[in-house]
């Protein structure tokens, strides 16, 4: 499978502490924050860095409580763009992973899918590409 880190998404209790130590202390900039759906993200990089840290902030209390704990924020996913995301997920399949959904969902301008992390090497991964 061919395909290239997109962002690194992390769970946030409170997007704007987040937000800030991530432009303040890191140098991080503001490079997108979409509307709602409905949860709460922010896109950060470096100039001239393709890769991004995705800040996310759960609507749903018991979701967040879920992935959170009692952390104020953790590591989430590894987003991976593909050429071919039918492709991808069959040659994942052959591999015994196992995707949180039956199908890819739309999100914004992309179709994805993540991976179960106990099917995964422990990781949850976002595997997507733009839709048509």
């Amino acid at each position: 499978m061919r395909a290239r880190i997109d962002h690194v998404g992390i769970v946030v209790r409170d997007m704007e502490p987040a937000q800030r130590f991530a432009r303040e202390v890191l140098g991080l900039e503001l490079k997108l924050e979409p509307p709602p759906t409905p949860n709460r993200t922010a896109f950060l990089a470096w100039d001239g860095d393709a890769a991004r840290v995705e800040l996310v902030q759960l609507v749903d209390a018991a979701e967040r409580g879920r992935r959170l704990g009692d952390a104020e924020g953790r590591l989430d996913h590894v987003a991976v763009e593909v050429e071919d995301l039918e492709a991808a997920i069959a040659e994942l399949k052959q591999h015994g992973v196992e995707f949180t959904t039956e199908a890819p969902v739309a999100v914004r301008n992309i179709l994805t899918v993540w991976t179960r992390p106990e099917t995964s090497g422990g990781v949850m991964w976002q595997v997507f590409s733009p839709s048509a």
